[in-house]
């Protein structure tokens, strides 16, 4: 059996957070509030960028409808895909 190549990237994306983690846990816990502005303005600043694009594409602008069905359908894609990757781990 061919090993699973998203497995693969979790399984080392999991080991690279849990070794890094031993060096960022106790500054995260010294600033708290400093890393929580960081991912408050990151967030901000992609919500406001993806904001931005879609306001510059015509489509968007003149049917809404078309922006909430791709973003429906996106959510059920990415559901769909989970559903099938817990199916085949277990």
């Amino acid at each position: 059996m061919r090993p699973d190549p998203i497995e693969q990237v979790e399984k080392f994306v999991k080991e690279t957070h849990d070794s890094v983690g031993k060096y960022t846990q106790p500054t995260l816990k010294r600033y708290p509030l400093l890393f929580a502005f960081f991912l408050t303005f990151s967030v901000a600043s992609i919500l406001q960028g993806f904001d931005m694009w879609v306001s510059g594409v015509p489509l968007f602008q003149q049917h809404p409808t078309v922006l909430i069905g791709l973003g429906t359908l996106a959510l059920f894609l990415t559901g769909t895909l989970y559903k099938l990757l817990e199916k085949h781990r277990g």
